[in-house]
């Protein structure tokens, strides 16, 4: 499963923004998830859920937004979901 490297390079950048802007902690995490992108949003998750533990993002509101995927002609421009 990808998610928990996903995770953790997710806490990684997390830890690294904080300490730049001299934060103790962080209140809120949201992502953008591609459809197409092979990551299940229930084990990223739990995956985050788990790993923040101990960290700046100990406590915090974790939200995922699903991306649908936009097809987009070029020729007519027209756009479909």
């Amino acid at each position: 499963m990808h998610e928990f490297s996903i995770v953790n390079a997710l806490l990684e950048m997390c830890e690294q923004n904080a300490t730049q802007n001299a934060a103790e902690k962080i209140t809120k995490v949201e992502v953008k998830i591609g459809k197409l992108s092979g990551v299940e949003p229930h084990l990223l998750e739990m995956a985050f859920n788990t790993f923040k533990e101990g960290t700046v993002c100990d406590g915090c509101e974790f939200l995922m937004h699903v991306q649908d995927v936009i097809l987009k002609c070029h020729s007519c421009g027209n756009e479909s979901v």
